[in-house]
């Protein structure tokens, strides 16, 4: 067969030259035989045969294709002359691969955090037969918390699933060692975050805090992970348990506090003050379905143990865990969904005829994810998602603009190359192939340097969030190795990006390599290759504006959240949140004479100005509620807005610096009267006084804690007008507020505020021995105003942003500096015998420095100005995360527009200069 025969010709290339060496022979010999024949001299005949037969080697090629798979063959030599002219040009190879690795390697870094934080699977045995489970509210919204009752039930009666399993959200319970047993103590200030101010610490000397995931007795064997010392909780011993309490402890934990201590299966601990048994070891960085390896396990039946005031374990409408379950064989998720919705809807009648759970629900089941929400119901996640992904996939542009404008720019100087391998019989399509080779074997170099560079850096991330919060939040768990996936990802986007950044060169080089063969002088370029340079250029500096520009504005933003005018004073005022012990005997009464025994002794350390209850302004722990000005209960028809409001004393705004704009706080004790801020009066009350007006406030739907006092009820009449403060928002819609006169048993469930004219660490440690002395079990957390000001989430997702833009806006800057810098090398080497003859002529070194100057500016301010009007879009869609930054802010696209021209001049500038210092005579001699 044909095909076998041209198979087995690659491996006979001797016998098979030989052969096409003497069929050549042959044919040259008749046409000078029939040349001699036609009455020619055999010189003659010889030199007509030859002339009339045309180039042997082209022939030749032409027969190989015939008996030969050509394709392989010249594959592998436009492999092996790439990779010499690359070995060449060092300097240009290491540039472009610097460039385009970059480029590459963050796109890859973005992927595999994506993969490892947002698209983890939980940590299982076989997670993909794991799911999450939530229900649907009549009102839309997703509910993915459940009561206990109801988890007993949906374990109980749903087929669908082999197990079903419940888990509480994380929790920090003290922990002290009886017996002996060491454990060290820990401060939030030893971590980076810590040190910031961002995430401190238990500030207590005394008491050590630990991360406790509490889990169903089920957890550990539907998930089928055992433990590597003793064993975990078994189904159905919730009564072995309420008998001999028990708890887990996880490996790190186990290492980092009692020090690998061999018989740690058997002691005791306590956990907020109740012993429990350790019975066995967690495995090493298991997570289970959350983002962290937590301390402790505890079985969610021992939670009364723990938390004596409450009753998770039998009221309906309090809900406790988020639940997750595991597939039966042959089970889909519309299958499992359906069942768990005719349950679901046969619990309604269970439920109170006030609460959302009364009304029809449908349930929702998805693939297992630590996350309990869906990804794409987060608008805010999915925004920053899509931000992140459209970062990196600019610096990826600007990399492969830039290597292409540098690949344009040396096919340039091998102008006279390409023309000589056309004249010699190749074909425009074989050069634009081997030129394509050529930035293939870049882009594959570029990908294996982004391999391990981002697998590195990701390596160095994860130690670096592991570091940055305090012991007590656990041992954050990220797997960032680069996998099969994640190669392939790296190598695709290698080859494609090689095929990007060498097209449009190979293509402008081999067409005009025929014409600039035949000039004098290769060195002048087509107009349409200074074009084509031009834009890619351009290209880069436009992508690097519009990265900068977002940077500039997120950073400007960050800093203005920060050293915002919030209204009050956060510099001397400080939030200490007082940790009661959850025994039985600390009752809300004894917590209420122990807050009034406290606060005086707080009132008299030294710098103390005064003393109030209340959450301040920025506190995160804010409530909602519906407001009607009627005197009717809220509800659709009458509801005038939505606004927060806060329980405070009468002296609250005295501690915090809020003026009073008119009118008082509260009157007195029995009187049912509220304060309003400028803006809560505006929504409410348009061009009219308020004082006086009556409102009425309704909490339905509204979160709320369950011992924590509701306005609904009562007519409230406005007594004060309190000035606007900020802190929880960046959009100011914070500052409608509603300030109601807290009842005097709710107090103890509340921060206290402290005004004081020393430094939080001076107050700190005045505080402790006031504490002590009331209770030597109180512990405490105190955080300046300033603090929770960075806390909030606002700062941290404009904080985060900044970062991330700063970074990849730096990449871009540092890409297009390397991309004109090598550019303008090239051209100005391809210009030196212009350079030569200009100056030879008369023209000053001035000049000449200003004309290879004002050309290269050209594309720059092309593309910045191309960039500035997509910087203003890209403005607009960030202006939901700009707080007091206008969209068109000048020192942005001033600063970001002077900064960009100023470092292309400075790229240019170099090599233009070097130009300019060469010898005319020597100019005139290079070629």
């Amino acid at each position: 067969m044909a095909w076998l025969r041209r198979i087995r010709s690659l491996f006979r290339r001797d016998v098979h030259s030989r052969e096409l060496d003497e069929e050549l022979r042959f044919h040259m010999e008749m046409r000078e035989q029939r040349n001699v024949d036609e009455g020619m001299q055999p010189a003659e005949a010889r030199r007509r045969a030859r002339v009339r037969f045309g180039n042997p080697t082209l022939w030749r090629e032409r027969m190989s294709e015939i008996d030969l798979p050509l394709l392989p063959l010249t594959v592998w030599q436009d492999v092996r002359f790439g990779a010499r002219m690359l070995r060449r040009h060092v300097g240009f190879t290491l540039t472009a691969v610097f460039a385009l690795g970059l480029g590459i390697g963050v796109n890859t870094a973005a992927f595999t955090a994506y993969r490892a934080f947002f698209a983890r699977k939980l940590d299982a045995r076989d997670p993909s037969t794991l799911v999450n489970l939530a229900v649907i509210l009549h009102t839309g919204a997703t509910q993915p918390v459940f009561s206990y009752p109801d988890y007993v039930a949906y374990r109980d009666h749903l087929h669908s699933f082999s197990g079903v399993i419940a888990t509480s959200l994380p929790q920090f319970l003290t922990v002290k060692a009886p017996g002996g047993v060491a454990v060290n103590e820990n401060s939030g200030e030893d971590s980076v975050l810590g040190r910031l101010g961002l995430f401190p610490g238990m500030n207590n000397d005394n008491d050590e805090h630990a991360l406790t995931m509490m889990v169903s007795e089920n957890f550990f064997s539907v998930l089928g992970v055992g433990a590597i010392r003793g064993r975990t909780f078994r189904a159905g011993e919730a009564e072995q348990l309420a008998a001999s309490p028990a708890v887990l402890i996880s490996e790190n934990y186990w290492q980092k506090k009692f020090g690998g201590e061999p018989d740690i299966v058997g002691k005791k601990v306590l956990l907020n003050g109740a012993p429990v048994t350790i019975i066995g070891v967690t495995p090493h960085n298991f997570v289970g379905t959350f983002v962290s390896a937590p301390d402790f396990w505890l079985p969610l039946s021992l939670e009364p143990l723990v938390h004596p005031q409450d009753n998770w374990l039998t009221d309906r409408e309090k809900g406790c865990c988020h639940l997750r379950a595991r597939l039966a064989p042959g089970v889909t998720l519309g299958e499992a969904e359906a069942e768990m919705t005719l349950v679901a809807n046969h619990l309604r009648a269970l439920h109170n005829r006030q609460s959302e759970w009364w009304q029809p629900l449908h349930a929702a089941v998805w693939p297992g994810s630590p996350f309990t929400i869906p990804l794409d119901q987060n608008a805010g996640l999915r925004i920053c998602m899509l931000f992140v992904m459209a970062a990196v996939v600019l610096v990826l542009v600007v990399s492969c603009a830039n290597v292409a404008s540098l690949q344009l720019a040396r096919a340039s100087a091998r102008q006279n190359e390409l023309g000589m391998r056309l004249s010699l019989g190749a074909s425009r399509w074989r050069l634009v192939r081997q030129l394509l080779t050529e930035s293939a074997q870049l882009a594959v170099m570029a990908g294996a340097a982004a391999f391990f560079l981002s697998w590195a850096l990701l390596q160095g991330a994860v130690v670096l969030v592991a570091n940055a919060f305090p012991d007590e939040y656990g041992t954050f768990v990220f797997h960032v190795t680069p996998d099969l996936s994640a190669f392939a990802f790296v190598l695709g986007i290698s080859l494609v990006a090689g095929v990007l950044f060498g097209f449009a060169p190979a293509f402008e080089s081999s067409g005009s390599a025929v014409a600039a063969s035949l000039k004098a002088s290769s060195s002048a370029s087509p107009g349409r290759r200074h074009r084509l340079r031009g834009f890619l250029i351009g290209t880069q500096v436009a992508v690097s504006a519009v990265l900068m520009v977002a940077g500039s504005l997120l950073i400007h933003t960050a800093i203005r959240s920060l050293s915002m005018e919030t209204g009050y004073d956060d510099a001397h005022v400080v939030s200490l949140n007082l940790q009661f012990p959850e025994k039985a005997e600390y009752t809300d009464q004894r917590k209420s004479v122990l807050l009034q025994d406290l606060k005086p002794r707080l009132e008299a350390l030294p710098g103390v100005v005064e003393v109030t209850d209340g959450h301040a302004p920025d506190d995160p722990d804010f409530r909602e509620a519906a407001v009607s000005v009627n005197r009717q209960a809220p509800d659709r028809s009458n509801r005038k807005a939505t606004l927060f409001y806060r329980w405070i004393q009468p002296n609250y705004f005295e501690t915090l610096g809020i003026p009073l704009l008119a009118g008082r706080t509260f009157p007195g004790a029995g009187e049912d009267s509220a304060v309003v801020s400028q803006s809560a009066a505006k929504q409410l009350w348009p061009g009219e006084d308020p004082l006086g007006k009556t409102l009425r406030l309704g909490t339905d739907r509204q979160y709320h804690e369950t011992a924590e006092p509701l306005p609904d009820g009562s007519v409230w009449r406005v007594t004060g007008i309190a000035q606007d403060t900020r802190g929880v928002t960046l959009d100011g819609s914070d500052s409608a507020q509603i300030y109601l006169p807290m009842p005097a048993e709710a107090a103890p469930q509340y921060p206290v505020l402290i005004h004081a004219n020393v430094d939080g660490a001076t107050l700190m440690r005045e505080v402790e021995p006031a504490l002590a002395a009331v209770d030597p079990n109180l512990s405490a957390r105190l955080l300046t105003l300033e603090q929770m000001l960075r806390t909030t989430e606002p700062f941290i997702a404009s904080s985060m942003a900044a970062t991330i833009a700063s970074i990849t806006g730096l990449i871009g800057l540092l890409l297009v500096t390397v991309g004109i810098y090598g550019t303008v090398s090239y051209i100005v080497v391809q210009r030196t015998r212009e350079v030569g003859i200009r100056m030879a002529l008369g023209a000053r070194r001035g000049d000449v420095l200003l004309l290879i100057l004002r050309e290269s500016a050209r594309p720059v301010v092309a593309g910045l100005a191309v960039g500035l009007v997509l910087a203003v879009g890209a403005a607009w869609l960030l202006r939901h995360l700009l707080y007091g930054v206008p969209i068109l802010d000048a020192v942005s696209f001033g600063g970001v527009s002077l900064l960009l021209l100023g470092v292309a001049l400075l790229a240019a500038f170099l090599p233009s200069r070097r130009a300019t210092l060469v010898d005319p005579m020597v100019a005139l001699r290079y070629e």
